[in-house]
C-alpha cells in the first residue's frame, strides 16, 4: 500500500486521548506492543483528561469509546472515561517497534550505532525500528479502524497511533506527521478535518 491514499473523511467528531505517562517513556523506552505501569504522573494525566471530558463532551452517552488493548491505554480509559467501558479493539494497539522495544537510547544506539544515528527524531526511531511493524500496515489497520466508526466518539490510544489518525483525518501531507505533538493529559478533538488541544 502507498502512503499518498488521502485523507481519510470523517463525518463524525473525534476525541482523541493518549494514554498518561509510564515508566518507560520516564526512561526514555520505546515501548511499542510492550508495556508499562503508569507513573504517578500518568494516573494524574488520566484525571486531568476526566475533567476536560466531563467539561467538554456533547451527550456523553451518545459517544462511542474505543481503546487499545494494552494496559497502558486501558488504565487510562479506566481513569479517564469516569466508569465507561471502552470497546477494546486491537487496532488501536501502538506501532511494533520490534527489536527496539524495551531498549533505552544507550541501548539501542550499543546495539545499531550506523542506524540509530541516521534518526533525527522519534518517528525515525519509530519508523525504522529492526523488525518493526512500520507505517504502511500501521496506516493501513488505521484506516480500516476509522471506516467502521458509526459516531461521534472518544477514542483512548498511542503516540504514533494517534499521529497516523491525526494526519489521516487533517489531511497533513505525511512527510509532515513527525511534526504532530502528543500531548499527554490532554484531549485532541477532531471535526471537519481540523484539530483542537482541549486542556
Amino acid at each position: 500500500m502507498s502512503g499518498d491514499r488521502g485523507a481519510v473523511h470523517m463525518p463524525h467528531t473525534l476525541f482523541l486521548l493518549r494514554h498518561g505517562e509510564t515508566e518507560w517513556n520516564r526512561e526514555g523506552k520505546i515501548q511499542g506492543s510492550l508495556d508499562s505501569p503508569l507513573t504517578e504522573l500518568g494516573r494524574l494525566q488520566a484525571t486531568r483528561q476526566a475533567g476536560i471530558l466531563a467539561r467538554d463532551l456533547p451527550r456523553p452517552d451518545a459517544l462511542g469509546y474505543y481503546c487499545s488493548p494494552l494496559p497502558r491505554a486501558r488504565e487510562t480509559a479506566r481513569i479517564a472515561l469516569g466508569g465507561v467501558a471502552p470497546v477494546v479493539d486491537p487496532r488501536l494497539r501502538e506501532l511494533d517497534c520490534g527489536a527496539w522495544e524495551g531498549l533505552t537510547p544507550a541501548e539501542r544506539a550499543g546495539r545499531d550505532p550506523d542506524l540509530v544515528a541516521t534518526c533525527a527524531t522519534d518517528w525515525d526511531l519509530y519508523m525504522n525500528a529492526p523488525g518493526g511493524e512500520g507505517l504502511t500496515r500501521l496506516e493501513s489497520r488505521l484506516r480500516d479502524f476509522l471506516s467502521d466508526i458509526p459516531g461521534p466518539a472518544v477514542i483512548v490510544a498511542h503516540k504514533v497511533v494517534l499521529t497516523v489518525i491525526r494526519g489521516l483525518l487533517t489531511n497533513l501531507p505525511r512527510p509532515d506527521w513527525h511534526r504532530i505533538s502528543a500531548p499527554q493529559g490532554a484531549v485532541i478533538r477532531v471535526a471537519d478535518g481540523r484539530e483542537e488541544t482541549l486542556s
